[in-house]
Formats: C-alpha cells, sequence, structure tokens
C-alpha cells in the first residue's frame, strides 16, 4: 500500500509541473473560463481526454508510433500543430467581451471540450511527452502513477478557471484584457515556434 501511495505521489508531482506552466492548453482554458466555469473545466476535459489517448497509444502501439513520429512526417505535425495554434489566436484576437446572459452555453461547452480535444491531439508536444516521459514513467512506477497523474489534471483543469471566474467578478474587463492578451500572445508564440521547428526538420 506504501508503494501505491509513493507511487500516486509521484504522478501528482509530475502531472502539476505538467499542467500548471504557461502553454497554450492554459491560454485556451483561461479564454474559455472568461465564458463561464463549466466552458473553461470543458477545455480542460478535452484535454486530459487526449492525453489518455496518447497514453492508451503509447502502451499499445509503441513501436508503430515512434516509427512514425521519427519519420519525416514529423514536420507535418508539427507544421499542422502550428497552423492550428495560429488559427486559436486569431479568433481569440478578434473576439469581444463574454455575454453573460447569452443562450446556449451546454453548446459552447461542448464546442469548447472538442476545441480541448483537437488542439490536444494536435500538439506535437503532448504526443512527444508521452513517448519519453510519460512511457518511462508509467512503465516504472506502473499504473497508480498514472492515477495520480490524471488526479492532479482533473484538479487543475476545475482550480484554473475557478480562479479565472473569481478575477472575472472582481474585475471582469481588466482580467478579460490580461486574459486576453495572454491567450493570443502565447498561442501565436507557441505556432511560430512550432512553423520553426517544422522548417528545421525538413531543413
Amino acid at each position: 500500500m506504501s508503494q501505491a501511495f509513493a507511487q500516486i505521489a509521484a504522478g501528482l508531482v509530475l502531472g502539476y509541473s505538467l499542467a500548471v506552466p504557461p502553454g497554450p492548453m492554459n491560454a485556451l482554458i483561461a479564454s474559455w473560463a472568461l465564458k463561464g466555469f463549466r466552458h473553461g473545466v470543458a477545455v480542460g476535459a478535452g484535454a486530459m481526454t487526449a492525453d489518455f489517448i496518447f497514453m492508451l497509444l503509447t502502451l499499445l502501439l509503441y513501436e508503430e508510433v515512434l516509427a512514425a513520429v521519427s519519420s519525416r512526417y514529423v514536420a507535418v505535425i508539427y507544421l499542422a500543430g502550428s497552423f492550428f495554434l495560429l488559427y486559436i489566436a486569431y479568433k481569440i484576437a478578434l473576439s469581444k467581451p463574454p455575454d453573460a446572459g447569452a443562450r446556449g452555453a451546454s453548446e459552447r461547452a461542448v464546442k469548447g471540450y472538442l476545441l480541448g480535444l483537437s488542439l490536444g491531439l494536435a500538439n506535437p508536444y503532448q504526443l512527444g511527452w508521452w513517448l519519453t516521459v510519460g512511457l518511462s514513467s508509467i512503465s516504472s512506477f506502473g499504473l497508480y502513477w498514472a492515477l495520480g497523474l490524471f488526479s492532479a489534471i482533473a484538479a487543475w483543469i476545475t482550480s484554473f478557471p475557478a480562479a479565472v471566474r473569481a478575477g472575472w467578478r472582481l474585475n471582469s474587463r481588466g482580467t478579460w484584457l490580461a486574459i486576453k492578451a495572454f491567450s493570443v500572445t502565447t498561442l501565436a508564440a507557441f505556432g511560430g515556434y512550432f512553423v520553426f521547428l517544422s522548417v528545421k526538420t525538413l531543413i
């Protein structure tokens, strides 16, 4: 039992170190959390689903996935991910402050989930993380480590949108402008970086 707790603790630590730092997914979660708490959680749940899919792929099809990622098609993966990130940055840049009384909240939450899932699946780093750190960790620590990892991610994708909503209630316009600037800058920066990696890979 003590070994299981140690594995869960290791997964929690790595999960928070993976989920908390600023990046494309947190930028997207913050942007959607301005629409409502459930919207931010929905985006995070989509991203967590992508992580679960990647975990299954690395466990079941490790050799095949590794061969594909190691081929020339890695440039295409980087390029596709970059265009997706730049498109999201463009849409957020054009967005207006959310209307608290707008209808269709459940539909938007579903859209947020699908967007988070799509961004997670299109993110080369997310796949690369599971092929390297994720696979080696789950091989060393076992399934209890995965339980700790996903528990940390689940805690973050609920607490982070809650913090964004708290800021929105204190100063809605200031929070909207700050998160809009953060989201556009972060997504555009990562998108540009993926373009650079794609060109570098082809050269």
